[in-house]
């Protein structure tokens, strides 16, 4: 485990991390559970200040408490609270994330309008970019995409995409694979 810990301050406006806080407009967040411990997969995406437009995806191990069946989070305690979570390198993925900037309006975002695409050889439990050329932006005139290949959980695969599956079926930002398909990479746009 790492030193570097999370909590998601006001997932509309600002992702706090070790107290810092940096100008993402916009968060989302995925939970799943695997042999009894939680995980989250929170993305962030607008203008992280003088770095400029970006994104960011990471997989982080829940601590000291449980989701409800609404996806609130609840402390040991029983009251409501921020999302405390870690980093657990035992948890890395193959991960890509491209990002595209709106920059006309139209609300179309094609491969001209890609600010990058961040394709790692190595696996990854969080992965960003920016484009210091692109200032000022609004995340809605962003469009992030992040692939998470289930598939580098090696035997735990299966089980970790039905968990994946089952807690995220249904929401629209994420294309999800069939079971028994024979694909693993799940794909996040927003």
């Amino acid at each position: 485990m790492l030193s570097d810990r999370w909590c998601l301050a006001d997932k509309e406006n600002c992702g706090v991390r070790n107290n810092r806080c940096s100008i993402c407009e916009k968060a989302s967040d995925f939970v799943f559970i695997y042999e009894g411990e939680e995980f989250i997969i929170w993305s962030w995406k607008g203008d992280y200040m003088n770095l400029g437009a970006g994104a960011e995806t990471g997989i982080y191990q829940v601590k000291d408490g449980e989701f409800d069946e609404y996806g609130n989070y609840i402390m040991e305690n029983g009251e409501y609270s921020y999302l405390y979570a870690e980093v657990n390198r035992e948890y890395s993925v193959d991960m890509t994330l491209e990002l595209y900037h709106d920059s006309n309006g139209d609300g179309i975002f094609s491969d001209d309008e890609q600010l990058y695409k961040h394709e790692p050889d190595e696996l990854q439990w969080w992965i960003t970019g920016f484009d210091p050329l692109v200032q000022n932006v609004k995340a809605e005139d962003l469009q992030a995409v992040t692939t998470i290949d289930f598939s580098s959980f090696g035997e735990n695969k299966d089980i970790m995409l039905d968990s994946f599956r089952k807690y995220n079926a249904g929401e629209v930002e994420w294309d999800i694979p069939e079971k028994d398909s024979g694909s693993y990479i799940v794909t996040l746009t927003w």
